[in-house]
């Protein structure tokens, strides 16, 4: 497969995907309305809300490993199945948890705090994961990583509090959590800015270093405008750059 089609259907699944958020929404938006309008809002008219809220919120995080499907990584096609494996998962468990099973409510809805982290997590490692560039820096793919790493930590945390593996937390505990979900923003946000800093660093020094070609020819000029100045017979001399300078543009011009 080309990289031009390749990069249509990149294209394609993102302007579907964000068609079905943008429908979804209007869905959940006209729903609130309707029951404005009609003075009256019940349970039905919520969970109608809720459903389309949460499809447009799954399909967002599904959106992001659906981005990593044609990628040429094992790793990252993985990732990407993995996404889109819990997006739906968590969405299911939420139709279920409104509309399905009532008598069972309060384990559908841990099961779908659960699926909702994972889901998220595997969002954000897809994201920040797609976002590698072989151009990337050690320096900005360290904080790629670590931004990855706290989001799996964080969401672990997450699922085992839902799961009641904390009888009891602590202050500290609690302290350490907040800790690393303010380091997860704080790399998560760094991560693309120090990328465009490090491309705009590399854009001022192409600028400032002359080019193999133009640097060449310079010095040749310099020599010529020597040449000039010397009252002598420079015709050789003379001669010389100018086979020289149409040897370089030979050479460049293969």
């Amino acid at each position: 497969m080309s990289p031009g089609s390749v990069a249509a259907q990149r294209a394609a699944t993102r302007r579907a995907l964000s068609w079905i958020l943008a429908g979804a929404l209007c869905v959940a938006a006209l729903i609130a309305i309707g029951a404005i309008l009609n003075g009256r809002f019940d349970e039905t008219d919520g969970r109608a809300i809720a459903t389309s809220l949460g499809f447009a919120v799954f399909s967002a995080t599904g959106a992001a490993g659906a981005g990593l499907r044609l990628r040429p990584g094992g790793n990252l096609r993985s990732l990407g199945q993995a996404t889109i494996a819990c997006s739906a998962a968590a969405f299911m468990l939420l139709l279920a948890a409104l509309w399905i099973d009532r008598s069972n409510g309060e384990a559908l809805w841990e099961w779908w705090g659960a699926a909702t982290l994972a889901a998220f997590a595997c969002s954000h490692a897809a994201l920040m994961g797609g976002s590698f560039r072989p151009t990337d820096s050690p320096a900005v793919r360290s904080l790629g990583v670590t931004s990855i790493a706290l989001a799996v930590v964080d969401s672990s945390i997450g699922i085992l509090a839902i799961a009641g593996a904390f009888d009891r937390i602590e202050a500290g505990w609690a302290q350490l959590v907040g800790v690393l979900v303010v380091l997860l923003l704080l790399t998560t946000a760094l991560t693309p800015i120090l990328r465009r800093l490090q491309r705009a660093t590399a854009t001022v020094s192409a600028a400032a270093t002359p080019a193999p070609f133009a640097t060449e020819v310079i010095a040749s000029a310099d020599r010529l405008e020597a040449l000039n100045a010397n009252p002598g017979n420079c015709a050789p001399e003379i001669r010389r750059e100018i086979e020289r300078l149409r040897a370089l543009a030979q050479s460049y011009s293969r």
